[in-house]
C-alpha cells in the first residue's frame, strides 16, 4: 500500500547552444501552503516534460504481471525475471489483478516515489491509427494532433500554443515585471522543438547551453548589431524570424544568467551521473545534469512554464538486455538514469520548497512490439505508458494491463487513452486552463474525458488536507460550455484501429454546408452527429458504411455563425455501442 492511502486510512478527513550546469539546453520561492492554492500560486506552477526519444519499451518498463506467462513466452532473452536479485519490483499488492505491474528492477527510485502517492501511471497511450516513425511520430505528439490532422493543419506545438495564448505579444512585450523570463526552456539539443512552435511568430522559447558563469558573455560574444528594417520579401521575413529569435536570446541571457547563480541544490541530494553496472551503451546519465538544472533555476525565482528535457538511447533495436542476464543492458540503464534523475529531483524540490510547484510528466513517440526480434531488442509497435510524477500527483494506476493476447502484427491494438487527454487533464487542473484555453491549445474535445491525475486530497505529513486542483475560475480567457460527452473512456478505441478509419472535413470553415470524408477498411453502421458547444444535438443522420470511402454532406447553412462540433459514433451494438470513431470542430461563418 503507498504510503499517502496508509496515513489517508489513519487519520480523519538558434544561435550557438549556451552552456547551463553543464548541459545543453534550449529556451523557448517559496509556496504557502493552504487547504487549496490562490490563482497566484497556481500561476507559478511548471511543468517538466521528459521525451524519451526513440520509443520506449513499455512492456519492460512496466511488466503486466497477470500476463507473466504470455510475456515471458514472447521474450525468452529480454524479459525481466520473476525470481532472483534482478526479479521485477512488485509495484502495489492492493491493486486489482488487471493492474498488478512488476517494476524493472532498475526503477527503485520511481518505486518509491509511487510508495510515496506520487506517480500515476497511465496505461496504454496513444492515438489513432499509430505512425511508427521516429520523426513523425515525435511531431504528433509535440503537436497534439494525430495521423490525420497532422497532414491537414500547420504545424505548431501544442504547449507553444499554450504559452502563445497565456502570453500575447511575445516577444515584443517581453520580458516585463510580471514576467521576466523565457516562457519556455528546452534542453539537449541545438535546434528548438516544434513543441515550443506557434502558428505565427518565432518559437515560445530560446535555445541556451551549459556554463552559467559566462553565459551572457557566450551571447554578447556572437557579436554585430543586429538589424532593424528588413525588406518587404520572402528573404525580409526569414530574416526577421532569424533576428528576433537572436534579439530575444540576447535579452534572456543576463536574466538566465542571474537566476541561475542565484540558485541552489539541496545539499546531500546526489544526481547520478553513471550506470551502476559496466554497460556497453547508455552508461552515463545525460538527464540528471538537466533537472539538476532545473531544480536550480526555479530555486533562483524562475518563472518559466514549461521545461524540455530528454534522453535519448531508447530506440532498442538491438542489445536491449544481455543474455542471461535479462534486467540488465541498455534499457536497464536508461530505465534506472529516468528513475534515479527523478527521484534525485523530487528530493531537491522538496529540500528547496519547490514541490508544490513542479509537475513532471514523460513522452515517448511510440512503445515497442511485444515479441522480441532477433538482435536481444524490440522493434517500432504502437501504445506505451506515461509517468505523471509530483507532490501534487493523485498517486496510483490509471487503465489495465495491456492485453498480450490481442495483437496484430506483433503489435497492441488500439488505446486506452488517447495523450491529449492526459494533456488536456494536465491543462486544466495543473495549469487551471479552462475550456477556452483549451479551445486555443486544441485539446477542446479531448477535456471530455478527463482524468482522476491530480490529487484534490493530498494529506501532509501534519494530517492536512490539502487539494492541488486548480480552479478555472483564475483563468481569464472567456470560457466555453464543457465540450459533449465523447463516449468511451480514453476517446479512443480498439474498434478504431480495427476498421482503420479516417476521417476529413472540409471546407472549414463553411458557410452553408460541409463535407466529411470517412474511409473504412471493415464494415460498421455508424450515426453522424452535430452539436453546438453547450452540448444540444442538432442534427444526426444514420449510414452503414461499407468498405472503401464515403462523402457525407452536413447542411449548415441555417445555423447562426459560431463553432459547432462534428462526431461520427458507431451503432454496433455490443461493446461497441456509442464509441466515438471521430470527433472534430467545424466554424460556421455568414
Amino acid at each position: 500500500m503507498r504510503r499517502r492511502d496508509f496515513v489517508k486510512n489513519m487519520l480523519p478527513l538558434t544561435v550557438a547552444p549556451f552552456m547551463l550546469g553543464g548541459v545543453p539546453l534550449r529556451a523557448m520561492g517559496q509556496s504557502l501552503m493552504t487547504s487549496s492554492f490562490t490563482c497566484d500560486e497556481v500561476s507559478d506552477r511548471a511543468l517538466v516534460i521528459i521525451q524519451l526519444h526513440g520509443g520506449n519499451d513499455g512492456l519492460n518498463t512496466l511488466i503486466p504481471l497477470n500476463h507473466y506467462g504470455t510475456y515471458k513466452n514472447l521474450r525468452p532473452i529480454i524479459g525481466v525475471d520473476n525470481v532472483g536479485v534482478r526479479k521485477y519490483l512488485d509495484l502495489d499488492q492492493t491493486l486489482p489483478s488487471n493492474q498488478q505491474i512488476g517494476l524493472h528492477p532498475d526503477l527503485g527510485g520511481i518505486k518509491s516515489l509511487y510508495d510515496d502517492g506520487m506517480v500515476n501511471f497511465v496505461q496504454e497511450v496513444g492515438y489513432p491509427n499509430m505512425n511508427g516513425s521516429h520523426f513523425r511520430g515525435t511531431d504528433i505528439w509535440l503537436t497534439g494532433r494525430d495521423s490525420a490532422s497532422m497532414s491537414t493543419q500547420e504545424p505548431s506545438g501544442w504547449w507553444g500554443r499554450y504559452l502563445d495564448h497565456r502570453f500575447p505579444n511575445y516577444p515584443d512585450a517581453f520580458p516585463n515585471p510580471d514576467m521576466e523570463d523565457p516562457p519556455g526552456i528546452e534542453f539537449g539539443s541545438h535546434i528548438i522543438s516544434l513543441g515550443f512552435h506557434r502558428e505565427i511568430g518565432i518559437p515560445m522559447g530560446i535555445t541556451i547551453g551549459n556554463n552559467p558563469s559566462n553565459f551572457a558573455s557566450l551571447v554578447s560574444g556572437v557579436g554585430g548589431s543586429l538589424p532593424a528594417n528588413f525588406p518587404a520579401t520572402e528573404y525580409g521575413e526569414e530574416l526577421k524570424y532569424i533576428v528576433d529569435v537572436q534579439r530575444t536570446t540576447n535579452v534572456y541571457a543576463s536574466r538566465l544568467e542571474t537566476i541561475y547563480n542565484a540558485g541552489s541544490n539541496t545539499a546531500g541530494v546526489v544526481y547520478p551521473d553513471s550506470y551502476h553496472t559496466s554497460t556497453n551503451n547508455n552508461y552515463s546519465n545525460r538527464l540528471a545534469p538537466q533537472l539538476k538544472t532545473v531544480a536550480r533555476l526555479l530555486s533562483g525565482g524562475s518563472k518559466t512554464k514549461v521545461f524540455l528535457v530528454r534522453i535519448g538511447g531508447f530506440d532498442t533495436h538491438e542489445d536491449q538486455a544481455i543474455v542471461n542476464k535479462p534486467s540488465f543492458g541498455g534499457h536497464g540503464a536508461l530505465l534506472y538514469h529516468l528513475s534515479e534523475s527523478i527521484k534525485a529531483f523530487q528530493d531537491d524540490l522538496k529540500g528547496l520548497g519547490l514541490d508544490d510547484r513542479v509537475l513532471t510528466l514523460t513522452i515517448s513517440e511510440f512503445g515497442r512490439q511485444v515479441a522480441e526480434n532477433g538482435t536481444y531488442g524490440t522493434d517500432h509497435g504502437t501504445t506505451g505508458p506515461m509517468m505523471i510524477v509530483g507532490r501534487g500527483v493523485n498517486g496510483g494506476v490509471t487503465g489495465s494491463n495491456p492485453d498480450l493476447t490481442n495483437l496484430v502484427h506483433n503489435r497492441l491494438v488500439g488505446q486506452q487513452y488517447d495523450y491529449r487527454n492526459v494533456l488536456a487533464t494536465v491543462m486544466m487542473d495543473w495549469f487551471g486552463a479552462n475550456y477556452g484555453t483549451l479551445d486555443h491549445v486544441e485539446f477542446y474535445e479531448h477535456s471530455a474525458n478527463k482524468l482522476d491525475l491530480i490529487n484534490n486530497n493530498y494529506i501532509d505529513d501534519q494530517g492536512n488536507s490539502v487539494d492541488f486542483v486548480a480552479d478555472p475560475a483564475c483563468d481569464p480567457t472567456p470560457d466555453l460550455p464543457p465540450p459533449p460527452p465523447t463516449g468511451g473512456g480514453g476517446g479512443s478505441t480498439n474498434l478504431q484501429d480495427a476498421i482503420n478509419l479516417s476521417l476529413n472535413l472540409y471546407p472549414n470553415p463553411a458557410v452553408d454546408r460541409f463535407e466529411v470524408e470517412v474511409s473504412v477498411e471493415k464494415m460498421i453502421p455508424v450515426q453522424a452527429r452535430l452539436f453546438d458547444l453547450s452540448g444540444k444535438l442538432l442534427w444526426q443522420e444514420g449510414h452503414n458504411l461499407l468498405v472503401g470511402t464515403h462523402k457525407l454532406q452536413v447542411a449548415v447553412g441555417h445555423l447562426t455563425a459560431g463553432m459547432y462540433i462534428f462526431q461520427l459514433v458507431a451503432t454496433s451494438g455490443g461493446k461497441y455501442q456509442n464509441q466515438i470513431l471521430g470527433s472534430q470542430k467545424v466554424e460556421v461563418r455568414k
